[in-house]
């Protein structure tokens, strides 16, 4: 429209704005351009000195809003793009009037994904609420019209426009990098077929103290899981049979208890011979690990 923008438009880019100067202080951080806007606004790692260097270092991605009003996804598109989410994702809200943001991590997002609207079907509609807290751990209902509501809670952090040009920034980086992380293990456990997700009991805006106290974890149970999970135990029980092995590990194979629960891996390789994928198969053959009675 020439010679015109609307008003609400103006209001996000604004806000989009101030995320990017706040986000340039801790992280080297790259605009998604408008014509590429698929939901992510920007592309970010985290930023970290080295005498006269700046690394880069945890890679995560932001959307910028201007408001902490519940984000929804309940078109198809939407809700397949919110599900498989392949890194860290932090919501950061902008707070025009004072000059700084409010970030919230998606942490557990992952749990309502993973189990599921009451852990019977795909929810209908998922409901990001930065700012807010449910009444049980980790954080996600289960609505009676077959919607999930993610509870996001307190911002894990808080920045203004004078904390990004004072010594404060390594603490800020330093608490962003732990919730980046933590996700960052959640999304590739779910890549690789391992169905828990870890996440803090409890914690305080600005502090990192959380990373020493309780985790909590929830595990997902589904059926349709099993050959995964048996593909996951012959590749863990592998390695740890070998780890064992290694004289470099300073094992006393021959006593108790490390004699025993070596006996009892190898014959666990074997007795679930069938259930493990080609990979481990080929490579337990190769190190003359094979039940007698396969051909």
């Amino acid at each position: 429209m020439p010679g015109v923008r609307p008003k609400n438009l103006r209001i996000g880019d604004r806000s989009e704005l101030l995320v990017e100067q706040l986000l340039a202080g801790f992280a080297f951080t790259t605009r998604v351009p408008r014509q590429e806007d698929h939901g992510i606004d920007f592309f970010c790692n985290l930023i970290s000195e080295e005498g006269q260097l700046l690394k880069a270092g945890s890679f995560f991605t932001v959307q910028a809003k201007s408001s902490a009003e519940p984000i929804v996804y309940e078109k198809d598109y939407e809700l397949e793009w919110i599900r498989n989410q392949e890194n860290p994702l932090l919501l950061c809200v902008a707070d025009r009037k004072a000059l700084a943001m409010d970030v919230y991590s998606t942490w557990n997002l992952l749990c309502a994904v993973l189990n599921g609207w009451r852990g019977q079907r795909l929810s209908n509609r998922i409901r990001l609420l930065p700012n807010a807290k449910a009444h049980m751990w980790p954080g996600v209902i289960d609505n009676d019209d077959g919607s999930q509501d993610v509870f996001l809670g307190d911002p894990i952090v808080r920045i203004t426009d004078e904390d990004i040009f004072d010594e404060r920034l390594d603490s800020i980086a330093d608490v962003v990098r732990e919730w980046v992380n933590l996700d960052r293990t959640n999304v590739v456990n779910r890549h690789a077929g391992i169905y828990w997700v870890l996440g803090p009991l409890s914690y305080r805006t600005g502090d990192r103290g959380w990373v020493s106290g309780p985790t909590g974890v929830s595990f997902y149970v589904n059926p349709h899981n099993l050959d995964r999970c048996c593909a996951n135990l012959g590749r863990i029980a592998t390695a740890l049979t070998f780890i064992m092995r290694n004289p470099q590990s300073g094992l006393d194979l021959g006593k108790t208890p490390w004699q025993q629960r070596l006996q009892t891996l190898e014959a666990m390789l074997k007795t679930h011979w069938d259930t493990f994928d080609g990979a481990v198969q080929q490579f337990l053959t190769n190190k003359g690990l094979v039940p007698r009675n396969t051909t």
